[in-house]
Order: C-alpha cells, then sequence, then structure tokens
C-alpha cells in the first residue's frame, strides 16, 4: 500500500513539478526576458515623446506671446530656443534638447555650441547616415517620429555611442526639436534585470526542490497516521450526528463551513433533503458571512447567538437566529448550528410598530400651531351686495368672506349662509351682505394648537375662525373641515385616499400634504426612519395607483414585469425635490412575443412617468426612465447589462451608475427584483476593480472647508456660506453601498443596510454609531430646510443656510466633515491597498 502511494506521489505531484521548473526556466528565457527588453524600450520610447512633447508646450507659450503681440517673433525665438537650451533631465542631470529648422540648420545645441547656426544639410554620423536630414524627412512626412544614429557620449565628445531620438515639427516656425536616450542605457538596464531574473529564478527552484524533497519525506509519515485517524473520524462522526439528529431545533453541523449531516426539522425549514444540504456551505445556508461567525467563536463549548436569514432552496429567505457552538471533531473545529424562525415574531413587531407610529403621527398633528395651516382671508364692504359677495367667493374659491367697515371685521360671510339664509328663503341677492352675515367674527390666536381650535368650533357653533397674531393683527382664517382633514390625515387615511384616486390631479392634491405630515414630525423631534417611511409609502402608494390606471387605460399586460423603484426611491430615502428613478424588468419571452412586450411597456413606462411628473416626481435629467427604452429590458438583459457594468468598469460610469444598483420592486413580480440582486451580488464577488472604482466617488470627495476650518458655500462661489446637503450625504450613502454590495446585503435602505451589518459584525460598533449619527443628522437637516422652504412658499431645493445653524450645529456640520474623512481612509485601505 506504502509502495503504491509512493509511485503516485511520485507521477501526481513530483514529476509534474519538475516539468514545471523546466517549463518557467524555458518561459523566462523564450517569453520573459524577450518581453521585458521590448517594455523597457517601449517606455524609454514613450518617456522621451512624453519631453519632447512638454518642450514643445513651452515653445507654445512664447509662441503664444508674439500672437497676443507681447513680443516680437524673433524674440519669441530667442526666449524659446534659451529656455529650452537650459532644459536637463536624467539621473545625472545631463540628457537635453536640440533645435534644429527644416533646411536644415542647427538653431540650437546645449553641448555642440560649434554647431549652431551651421547648415546641417551635409552632416553625418560616424556611420554616414545625413541623421538631421533624415530628421526633416521624417517630420515632413508624419510631423513626428524616432531616429536612429551615432552621437557623442552626453558632453563627453571624445565618446561616440547609438541613440535614438524623438523628433518632433513646430509649426509655424519650421522648427524640429529633438531629445534622445543612449541605448547603452538601455542595455545595461536590461542587463541588470536579466542578471536579477535569472538569480531569483534560480532560489526559486531550490526553494521547490528542497520542499519537494521535505513534501517526499512528511508523505511517509502521515500516510501511517492516516488510517488511524479515519477510525477515530468514523466513531466521532456517529456520536455528533445522533446528537443533531436528537434536536428538536433546526440542527446542521459543519467543518470548514461545509455541511456534514443535518436533522429532518432543518431540511423541513430549508425545504431540502438532506442529501441536497450536504453539498451547500454555510454561506450557502445563512446570510451571516462564515468567517464572521468563526471569528466569534473562539472557545470550544461555548455559544454565540446571531440573528441572520435562512436562505430556503424556494429562493424565499427567512428570518431566524442561530445558536452556533464550537466542538472537537476529529481533532478539526466543528460547529454546530441551531436555528430557530422569527418570521411571523418579526412580523408582529413590524405591524405593532407601524400602528404606534401612525397613533403618534395623529397625535402629533393635533398638538401643532394652527399658524402652519392658516389660509389667506377675503373681504368685502358692508354695502357690498350679496351677489358680488358670493361672486368674489367663486372667483378666489373661497368658502367664506369676511365684512369690514372702516378695515375693521365686523362679521362673517360663508356657503352655508348662502345656501340657509338666502336661497332657502328666496331673498333678493342684490341686498347688502351686512343684512344676513355672521356677527361677531370669532377669533383665534395663531399660536393656538389644532385641537384647540377644533374645541372651538364646537364651542361657538361657527365653520371659520379668523386669525390673528399677538399684536391683533389679522393674519388669515382657518375652517372646521380644514382641521378635521388633518385630523384624519393619518397616514393611512392619505394611502386610501391614493388607492381610490382617478387621476394624477387628485393625486397631485393629496400629495402636496405630505410637508404637513413632515413638518409636524420634524417639530416634534422624531427619527429620519419615520419621515422617510411616511414620504416613501406615499410615494409608493402613488406609483402603484398610477400604474393600475395606466393598464386599465392601455389594457391587461402581455407577460409579467416588476416595475422597480432605483436611486433615493429604490432607498427609501426621498425628500421633497427628488425626481424619478425607475425602470422596468420584463418576463423573459419568446423573440415573437418580445416585440409586443417592448411596445406595450413603452407606452406603460411613457403613461406612468409623464403622470408620476404631473403629480410632482420630476422627470430624471439623466433619462432613467422606465419610458426610455434602455431602462425596460427582459431580466435576462437586465442580467447582461448588469454584468457589463460590474466587469467593464471605469470610475466615472460607476459614479453615473451608482444609484441602479439600489433598486427594489414596487409593483408586479418582486421575485424578479431578487432574482437580479442575487445575480449583481455574484458577479460583484472578487470584483476588486469594480469596488475600486465605487470607493473612487468617495475618496474624492473634497469637504467645503476651508484652509482655516471654516465651512465655505459649495453652491455658489458668491454665497459663501450655503452649502448643498445633498453634496454631503452622498459619499455616506456612497460608502454604506459599498459595503452592503461586497457583503452581500440585499436591503437597499441606508439605516437598514448599517443595521445588517451590525448584527452580522461587518462594522464595529463605534463606526456604526457614527454613521447613523451622521446620516441622521444631514438628512434632518435636508427635511428641516426644505420644510421651511415649502411653508415660505419657495421651491424646496438641497441647499443649507449656515447662517441659520447654531454653533452647536456648525460644530457637528465640522466634525460631520472629520468623519467622512475616516471613512475614506478605511476605504483606501480596504479597496485600494493603502492611501
Amino acid at each position: 500500500m506504502l509502495n503504491k502511494s509512493i509511485r503516485n506521489f511520485y507521477l501526481g505531484f513530483v514529476v509534474p513539478s519538475f516539468l514545471t521548473i523546466c517549463l518557467f526556466i524555458i518561459s523566462l528565457y523564450v517569453i520573459i526576458i524577450p518581453a521585458l527588453e521590448k517594455n523597457s524600450m517601449d517606455r524609454k520610447k514613450e518617456m522621451i515623446s512624453e519631453l519632447t512633447n512638454t518642450a514643445c508646450s513651452l515653445i507654445e507659450e512664447y509662441k503664444n506671446d508674439y500672437k497676443d503681440s507681447v513680443i516680437s517673433v524673433e524674440e519669441a525665438k530667442a526666449f524659446a530656443a534659451r529656455r529650452i537650451e537650459k532644459m536637463r533631465y536624467g539621473k545625472e542631470g545631463k540628457d537635453y534638447f536640440w533645435i534644429i529648422d527644416m533646411q536644415p540648420v542647427m538653431i540650437m545645441h546645449p553641448y555642440r555650441k560649434e554647431l549652431n547656426g551651421t547648415d546641417l544639410s551635409d552632416y553625418k554620423d560616424p556611420e554616414g547616415k545625413k541623421l538631421f536630414v533624415e530628421a526633416v524627412k521624417l517630420v515632413k512626412k508624419d510631423n513626428e517620429g524616432f531616429i536612429n544614429y551615432i552621437w557623442q557620449w552626453k558632453d563627453d565628445s571624445t565618446r561616440l555611442v547609438p541613440k535614438l531620438s524623438y523628433v518632433k515639427a513646430i509649426e509655424d516656425w519650421n522648427w524640429i526639436v529633438g531629445t534622445g536616450i543612449y541605448l547603452e542605457d538601455v542595455k545595461e538596464e536590461i542587463k541588470a534585470m536579466e542578471k536579477r531574473i535569472l538569480l531569483i529564478s534560480f532560489g526559486i527552484s531550490l526553494i521547490i526542490i528542497i520542499l519537494l524533497l521535505y513534501i517526499l519525506r512528511q508523505s511517509f509519515v502521515l500516510e501511517k497516521r492516516r488510517k488511524g485517524a479515519e477510525e477515530k473520524l468514523r466513531l466521532s462522526r456517529m456520536k455528533y450526528q445522533s446528537l443533531v439528529q436528537a434536536s428538536i431545533d433546526g440542527t446542521v453541523m459543519l467543518i470548514n463551513g461545509k455541511v456534514i449531516f443535518s436533522n429532518s426539522r432543518f431540511n423541513q425549514m430549508i425545504g431540502c433533503n438532506s442529501i441536497e444540504i450536504l453539498n451547500k456551505t454555510f454561506n450557502d445556508l445563512f446570510s451571516v458571512q462564515w468567517n464572521d461567525v468563526v471569528d466569534k467563536c473562539t472557545q470550544p463549548y461555548k455559544s454565540i447567538t446571531v440573528e441572520t436569514q435562512l436562505k430556503c432552496c424556494n429562493n424565499t429567505v427567512k428570518d431566524i437566529v442561530i445558536t452556533v457552538s464550537k466542538i472537537q471533531y476529529a481533532k478539526q473545529d466543528g460547529f454546530i448550528v441551531i436555528t430557530k424562525d422569527l418570521t411571523s415574531h418579526r412580523h408582529i413587531e413590524k405591524e405593532t410598530s407601524k400602528l404606534s407610529d401612525e397613533i403618534q403621527t395623529s397625535l402629533l398633528l393635533m398638538h401643532q400651531p394652527i399658524k402652519h395651516f392658516i389660509k389667506e382671508f377675503i373681504t368685502c364692504d358692508l354695502e357690498t351686495s350679496i351677489k358680488d359677495a358670493a361672486l368674489k367667493m367663486t372667483r378666489k374659491n373661497h368658502k367664506v368672506i369676511y365684512v369690514t367697515k372702516d378695515n375693521f371685521v365686523i362679521g362673517a360671510f360663508n356657503d352655508k349662509d348662502l345656501r340657509t339664509r338666502v336661497i332657502a328663503n328666496n331673498l333678493d341677492t342684490e341686498m347688502a351682505v351686512s343684512t344676513i352675515m355672521t356677527s361677531p367674527v370669532i377669533k383665534i390666536q395663531d399660536n393656538a394648537l389644532l385641537y384647540e381650535a377644533l374645541l372651538l368650533f364646537g364651542k361657538e357653533k361657527v365653520s371659520h375662525l379668523l386669525v390673528i397674531n399677538d399684536s391683533g393683527e389679522m393674519t388669515g382664517f382657518i375652517g372646521n373641515l380644514d382641521v378635521l382633514e388633518m385630523q384624519r390625515n393619518s397616514l393611512t387615511y392619505l394611502i386610501k385616499e391614493i388607492e381610490i384616486s382617478e387621476d394624477a390631479n387628485q393625486l397631485k392634491r393629496i400629495n402636496d400634504n405630505v410637508p404637513v405630515f413632515v413638518n409636524a414630525l420634524l417639530e416634534s423631534g422624531h427619527k429620519t426612519k419615520n419621515i422617510t417611511r411616511i414620504i416613501t409609502s406615499v410615494s409608493d402608494a402613488i406609483s402603484k395607483r398610477l400604474i393600475v390606471l395606466a393598464i386599465e387605460d392601455i389594457g391587461k399586460p402581455p407577460c409579467k414585469f416588476a416595475f422597480i423603484a432605483m436611486g433615493s426611491e429604490g432607498r427609501m430615502e426621498q425628500t421633497f425635490i427628488t425626481d424619478q428613478d425607475n425602470a422596468i424588468i420584463i418576463e423573459d419571452v419568446e423573440n415573437e412575443k418580445l416585440e409586443v412586450a417592448y411596445q406595450y411597456f413603452s407606452k406603460l413606462g411613457k403613461q406612468v412617468n409623464t403622470n408620476l411628473d404631473k403629480v410632482g416626481y420630476q422627470f430624471c435629467e439623466g433619462g432613467i426612465m422606465a419610458m426610455n427604452e434602455k431602462w425596460t429590458q427582459p431580466l435576462l438583459v437586465w442580467k447582461n447589462n448588469f454584468t457589463s457594468w460590474i466587469n467593464n468598469s471605469d470610475p466615472q460610469s460607476v459614479l453615473d451608475l451608482s444609484i441602479v444598483f439600489d433598486f427594489r420592486c414596487i409593483f408586479g413580480e418582486n421575485s424578479y427584483a431578487e432574482d437580479l440582486h442575487e445575480h449583481v451580488h455574484e458577479v460583484v464577488k472578487n470584483k476588486a476593480v469594480f469596488f475600486q472604482h465605487m470607493a473612487q466617488s468617495v475618496i474624492k470627495y473634497k469637504a467645503p472647508v476651508s484652509f482655516f476650518g471654516s465651512i465655505v458655500g459649495t453652491t455658489n462661489p458668491e454665497d459663501t456660506h450655503i452649502i448643498d446637503i445633498k453634496r454631503i450625504l452622498l459619499p455616506i450613502i456612497s460608502f454604506i453601498r459599498i459595503y452592503a454590495l461586497k457583503n452581500q446585503i440585499s436591503e437597499t435602505n441606508s439605516l437598514e443596510r448599517l443595521e445588517k451589518m451590525k448584527k452580522e459584525a461587518i462594522l464595529n460598533k463605534p463606526l456604526h454609531e457614527e454613521l447613523v449619527l451622521t446620516y441622521n443628522y444631514l438628512m434632518l437637516l435636508r427635511f428641516r430646510f426644505q420644510t421651511i422652504d415649502i411653508i415660505n412658499n419657495r421651491k424646496p431645493d438641497n441647499s443649507v443656510d449656515t447662517n441659520q445653524l447654531t454653533n452647536i450645529e456648525v460644530t457637528t456640520l465640522k466634525k460631520i466633515f472629520s468623519h467622512i474623512s475616516e471613512l475614506q481612509t478605511k476605504l483606501s485601505f480596504d479597496f485600494k491597498g493603502g492611501m
């Protein structure tokens, strides 16, 4: 048995290793060394061509001075020649440039000054080559190029050596600028390189031979131990297999991250049989990474608990908690993993949280000052007729008009008065409005709360209240129906209203109420998560409703599809100025059906995008919308596109397409989006260049801080105190996206991604907390200033006026810039190998 093993070892390892060494040595002389020689020469050529271009650029400066009439052409040429004459490069600083004209006559040579002004038509090198004539011929034909000749060694006129020069024409002046390299230098470099390579290859071969001898010796010892170990392993396997099978929870045992057996309960949870599971690794079964779990299990027979997801065989996931115990198994580290399902528990928690948020939002609205909801009032004179008052109310689209005398409000006349007092009693509409007005007018302070206004409506039995400020000045009015609308304007109510809307105009009116919610939440100190949840819920509901209306209009889709949101909507992080970023994933159908599908979904995308724009979600400036053919494709095409974007990436295209990686399904077949997510996660594995390019957008970010540490403007050079808060958020969001993609995290929301990375120990606790605080602070600033713009009837944007921030807030911003710098450092080391 031993003899057979040794023979197999020789045939399977020693002989191939010997052949590999031989092939390695042959390849050195046949392929590697010639390639290195060629590359060395190519680099030298590239160097002298770039240096010559630099010299030409300097001459261009003097040509421009002449063209701008700063100096004469003779002065320009003289200055240029003197400038080039003094230029040196190379290790010894003796390499130089020379200039001739098209005759050729030597204009300037720093070492052979006796040639200056000399006609070089007959000048030959020692081999009889008219090198300067050849240079003229070359530039006349190609404008630039390389020539070989014999020349003196630098400033040593006694030594002649081969030289390669690069020459380039200077148009208008009929000059030729040249510089060159000595081929002796190149040969010496190549010889030194060959010597080092041969020494290294000899050392490697010697080491391999020694290792072969050592391995051969060790193989005898290992073979003797193997049989004894196999028997012990068999007994140990039977012991732990019995333990796993007896467990009432789903249990698996793993060695080196691979399943060696599982019990029936676990097979039932994942939806696979025991044979299928045996082919899987820990990472195939669970979302948390195997290496992270192993790092936490430091002591044998001590358990750790981790929340994660179970990847079921039907392509779904289950929220679970796993208990991992480290054991000794045949002198190896084995792991027993016990799983418990959390799906139902999480669902109850989610619904409870949602209900709690609904109640809090409703209560918060009722505790808002009415000054945020008052409307401008209209007035008429005491002698104005009922007809004229009604006409003015109609023209101004108001339900109430206030009657004044000497600029004082003495009464009110509303729609109800017109119906019950005028029409019902058949009164003459030419009568003065003062005869049927309600008086006195009930007033309320603008700092009163909505619920106080509601109580006052009930007490005074009126439909409108006149609002006054602390100075007693009338600022507007508020109606009973408006307050009741606020009371019922919970998120659930808005969603229900959206679901029964019949056109974009109705949806726009509903969407215009969202800032009211956000302002209430901001003033009450609510978390960013609650604010973005409201905006996203409304946005999703509007998109779904518009898709349903479009399908009703166009007809039934010819195949299945998924309407996906990308960018901030895909991350569920929309604000009040978010534009559209969406696309459609079409079912993979036969070619004859595909054209019909393209035509249908082109109409669908155009109708949905157009109506979203009417509602208030602006068209995407970059054209990333379902109405454009590029963004409406079958699932297979989407996969191919993502593969191409990832494999053929460059920094700018990755930056332009970064929002595409934050996609989620908002209507249709969610499985298409999940399938595409899994494809992306598979393709990005081990794609170091792709992640380097993604990291560039963060690494190259420059904080808006001056040399002296003060914050400077980023939107307009003239407004040094105005900063773009979105630009500051981008590196934070990009950092989170990079690590989410790197670690196969399917969540798209930034806070949810951070939470997942914390649970899976991808980010340490201090870094996680810093990122959450930074993100929340910047988003709240963004919402705060956008809400202020809306309340003041200004178009919201991403600008923040640092003059309106407190000293503490400015200090916090500066700390955030410092934190971003730390993130840049981490990215540089993780994805570039250092700064």
